[in-house]
């Protein structure tokens, strides 16, 4: 059974509502003149409008490019996902793929129409399971490794596999800690509840308890100590007091566990400093 851990902010993990950047249809460089006031329309919000215009182009008696075509089917894709029609979105995607198998723009609508069905488990497979594109057109809308690696760590924690959520934070961010953004590392922190990791649960703490309000601070502390880690969670304790020595609370903390670890004699000193107030 899980641990329940919150913290401060108290809010969902980033993970459980992470997703994939969105299309931004921004390329100002487009192989194909059919696709500039398309990729216009769908930058700036107008997706009835980009619609008619590929519904237009697609009439016109021309052969077309598979390149092109393939471009047209996304960009469609795109607009009728955003208007809720997820199956109609999910058939055009194909149809593009069909024609430009070496692309992004394609497989980003199919993982969105994944998660937005909540099926994490078909969305985690296509992205793991994807030789991600080498060469892609002009038009294509590529994700970065790292978005690659955090997407596939969001959907391996809805499915609850903490392992794999590991490997994949791991690979996004492999200098660890000092890259990760605050809410990874509250999530690195939750997950290491999970795996029941006291090293990198007392690591995660100490990268965010110290630009933290102290009653958060010791949220995400007594966590630790509920899980069983209070030797991990004393020098951090003991390095928030360091800073804040006026803080009564840290100071009932740090005397607490002293008592617990058996560290008497500092326990005494510090409960000597001035007569500790009773807790609230």
């Amino acid at each position: 059974m899980l641990r329940k851990v919150e913290l401060e902010p108290r809010r969902e993990s980033f993970l459980s509502g992470h997703r994939i950047p969105e299309l931004t249809f921004s390329a100002s460089t487009l192989p194909y003149p059919s696709l500039t006031p398309v990729w216009e329309a769908l930058n700036e919000g107008r997706i009835s409008d980009a619609r008619e215009l590929v519904h237009s182009t697609m009439q016109e008696r021309r052969i077309f490019p598979a390149d092109e075509r393939a471009a047209l089917n996304a960009s469609l894709a795109a607009a009728e996902l955003t208007l809720g029609a997820t199956d109609v979105a999910k058939r055009l995607a194909g149809r593009s793929l069909d024609l430009a198998p070496d692309q992004f723009m394609a497989h980003r609508i199919m993982l969105r129409i994944h998660v937005i069905r909540k099926d994490f488990t078909a969305a985690y497979l296509h992205l793991a399971n994807l030789p991600l594109p080498t060469n892609t057109p002009a038009w294509d809308e590529s994700i970065s490794f790292q978005d690659v690696h955090v997407a596939l760590s969001a959907w391996a924690w809805q499915l609850g596999e903490w392992d794999q959520v590991s490997d994949h934070l791991q690979m996004a961010y492999p200098n660890g800690l000092s890259e990760m953004p605050a809410s990874i590392r509250e999530d690195w922190f939750k997950l290491a509840l999970y795996r029941g990791q006291a090293g990198d649960a007392a690591a995660a703490a100490s990268s965010l308890i110290y630009d933290m309000p102290v009653d958060a601070a010791d949220d995400i502390l007594q966590t630790m100590i509920q899980s069983g880690w209070g030797a991990e969670a004393l020098p951090l304790y003991q390095g928030i007091y360091a800073i804040q020595p006026e803080n009564e609370l840290i100071r009932r903390r740090v005397v607490g566990l002293c008592v617990k670890e058996g560290k008497m004699q500092e326990a005494r000193t510090l409960a000597m400093v001035s007569p500790l107030k009773m807790a609230a």
